[in-house]
């Protein structure tokens, strides 16, 4: 799907210009072997399910057979080992598109070859989430009767039965959300749950798991990003998650959040110092990818950036100053506590040698003093008369 949005009277009209569009970027790309635009490619990490992606010619060709409604030819693909999970840069596979076309015959025959009813594209949509959107009760229906999972939550926060107008179709799904017995209101808090879990423990470890979507590269701070898990992505930066890592099509953590339209994401992003400007594989920025809605916002947030860019500078600065003058009074004091202690062995000596003197002259003069009584008691003596 290009957007998320409800589609209203014309909804399977705009599901097939939506898909129709997706193909055609798709087709266009092939000579250079990467999409015409990627507005819809990398930003989803764990929605991302399914078999590995074949080449391009091949699922380009694949997909093609299946939207003409060409059975015959898509067998003969099949038995030459397509991929029948294929899909293209938006994530759509052959039964999306088949559900979105209203071919009810293909979808049949793409379930009967073992396609995944379950599978999501980039923006989280499952099959059902398609004919659930386009009201397609009889598709819906089908699904259902093949495993499809009414509690599967796109990116939105949206199941299957959020998409449904019709009264038909939101009793359908609802009587098997009972039937399943799904919490929904659970299903929609999993995920983040989940990855505050995952953060809290990396905070406290110390320690971050680069765990990466498999397909598309992207980390759980594209994921908090892309769907405003705020508390997730302000944990995960404090954890120390490196803010400017890329998926495999160079997509940042704000492109994420930028395209999604999700404001205080971008803002978290912004304020812990993300780097705004860097460019994906295609040279796009974040504000090239962005919700129309969400430039004006990008801008200002990139102006107070520079702001806080550069009180953080002129901070380190004094704080370098201040450490550099603190080292240098230091050392001054270091010498001259270098210099006291040389010095004051030098006096004790000099006031040791005082003392000794001082101590051989009293008693010098204390044997002066007793050689002279002595004199004078032998002088008494040989005076006395006899």
């Amino acid at each position: 799907m290009a957007e998320l949005e409800h589609l209203g009277g014309k909804r399977a009209e705009s599901a097939r210009m939506r898909r129709a569009e997706q193909l055609r970027r798709w087709r266009g790309s092939l000579t250079e072997q990467e999409p015409a635009e990627r507005r819809g490619a990398g930003r989803q990490p764990l929605t991302r399910r399914g078999s590995p992606r074949v080449r391009f010619e091949d699922g380009a060709v694949f997909l093609a057979a299946c939207s003409s409604g060409d059975t015959d030819e898509v067998k003969k693909l099949l038995a030459r080992g397509a991929d029948i999970n294929t899909v293209n840069v938006d994530g759509l596979t052959a039964l999306h598109q088949a559900c979105i076309d209203e071919n009810l015959d293909m979808v049949k025959f793409l379930v009967e070859n073992r396609a995944n009813v379950n599978q999501q594209d980039n923006e989280g949509w499952t099959p059902l989430h398609a004919a659930a959107s386009c009201g397609y009760l009889n598709i819906a229906e089908y699904f259902i009767n093949h495993g499809a999972n009414v509690g599967i939550v796109n990116s939105e926060g949206e199941v299957p039965s959020d998409l449904a107008e019709e009264p038909a179709m939101k009793d359908l799904l609802l009587e098997q959300v009972k039937k399943q017995g799904v919490d929904l209101e659970q299903s929609r808090k999993e995920e983040e749950q989940q990855m505050l879990q995952d953060a809290r423990q990396w905070l406290n470890s110390g320690k971050i798991e680069d765990v990466r979507q498999a397909r598309s590269g992207a980390t759980a701070l594209h994921v908090a990003a892309a769907k405003g898990y705020s508390e997730v992505l302000r944990l995960l930066i404090q954890a120390g998650y490196e803010l400017n890592v890329q998926d495999h099509d160079g997509w940042t953590p704000l492109h994420a959040a930028a395209h999604w339209g999700v404001k205080e994401a971008c803002s978290i992003l912004a304020e812990a110092l993300c780097d705004m400007d860097l460019r994906n594989k295609l040279g796009q920025t974040p504000f090239d990818v962005a919700d129309e809605g969400l430039v004006e916002h990008l801008e200002m947030l990139q102006k107070k950036q520079n702001v806080l860019r550069s009180e953080k500078e002129t901070r380190n600065k004094l704080i370098e100053s201040d450490l550099n003058s603190k080292l240098h009074s230091g050392l001054f004091k270091n010498k001259e506590k270098i210099l006291y202690e040389e010095e004051t062995p030098k006096s004790q000596e000099i006031e040791e040698e005082n003392k000794e003197s001082s101590s051989s002259s009293s008693e010098e003069e204390e044997g002066e003093d007793e050689a002279s009584e002595s004199e004078t008691e032998k002088e008494a003596v040989l005076l006395q008369p006899f």
